[in-house]
């Protein structure tokens, strides 16, 4: 694998862990004997190569591990919040609260209950047009009679 290859994946990395660019930066021009120069054109221009990075990898797979790895530290969360102090605990608790939230939005979770809330809307929507229609027609066919 070409040293640019890796360095690039090695930013990816990095950055799912949550350094910053100028922390990223710094570990891998000493990693890779290079200039910050080119870790910051890789950062402007991942757009162009970031897509045919990922394009080698089984996204399926990618999201398994990036679960895990929340899974993990859910549970690290959950543990120190057992055993903190009553002021450690809001911290640990919130926490908790933003894993579940970026476990829920990269498993598309949001989108699925917006999905099953549009289908349960139109399904009421579509009964309530039926009623709406039956009652014309009760109305009609009286208005007719008389």
């Amino acid at each position: 694998m070409s040293e640019v290859l890796e360095r690039r994946l090695d930013f990816l990395k990095l950055e799912a862990l949550g350094f910053s660019l100028c922390e990223i930066v710094k570990q891998l021009s000493e990693k890779y004997q290079t200039s910050p120069r080119n870790i910051y054109y890789d950062a402007e221009n991942r757009g162009t190569w970031q897509p045919v990075l990922t394009q080698l990898f089984d996204l399926d797979k990618a999201r398994l591990v990036v679960t895990n790895r929340y899974e993990y530290l859910y549970r690290l969360a959950s543990l120190h919040f057992q055993t903190a102090s009553e002021a450690q605990k809001p911290v640990y608790l919130a926490r908790m609260v933003e894993i579940t939230d970026r476990l829920v939005a990269l498993l598309g979770l949001e989108s699925l209950k917006e999905n099953q809330d549009k289908k349960r809307l139109d399904a009421e929507a579509e009964q309530a047009l039926v009623q709406t229609e039956a009652l014309i027609n009760v109305a009609r066919f009286a208005v007719s009679s008389t």
